[in-house]
């Protein structure tokens, strides 16, 4: 954008229409950069160095509904501190479907996958899917990390 900050034009183009959904396709890896877009109204966060699949993947989530950012972005956004993130990582939590957060609070609680899909009358596939699915949604890869999201935005208490 020769010159101009795309960062800029996310509030005006959100003001034209309300529902379009903004990705940012950057060769910036800063996170500040990620914070600000999301912030001001942007649905995804892509890099160039990205592969194409990726971009395709990004269009698909945002397009859905759902927010995407890089993994590390997310990765920094668990681990930092800063209370602004909490509605970052709390609006990310609010895409899963009902069944997909009770799955992954009992998931964070120990439960095995025999043990939630008893309690939920499901299969232990069907667990494993929602587990899967959210994690993805979540742009988190572990139980670790879901753990350290869901006790900063409030999920599981210490």
């Amino acid at each position: 954008m020769s010159g101009e900050n795309g960062l800029n034009f996310i509030q005006q183009i959100k003001e034209l229409s309300h529902s379009s959904k903004i990705i940012i396709l950057t060769m910036y890896e800063d996170y500040e950069y990620f914070k600000e877009a999301i912030n001001k109204g942007a649905s995804g966060f892509v890099l160039k160095k990205s592969m194409d699949s990726d971009l395709l993947y990004a269009i698909k989530k945002v397009n859905s509904g759902e927010v995407f950012a890089e993994s590390q972005f997310i990765s920094e956004m668990i681990s930092n501190n800063d209370s602004k993130n909490i509605s970052i990582e709390k609006q990310l939590w609010d895409k899963l479907s009902d069944r997909e957060k009770e799955v992954m609070v009992d998931f964070a609680r120990g439960f095995t996958n025999r043990e939630i899909a008893f309690k939920y009358y499901i299969s232990e596939k069907t667990v494993s899917t929602y587990k899967t699915r959210a994690l993805e949604k979540l742009n988190i890869e572990n139980k670790s990390d879901f753990i350290k999201l869901a006790l900063k935005i409030g999920i599981l208490k210490n």
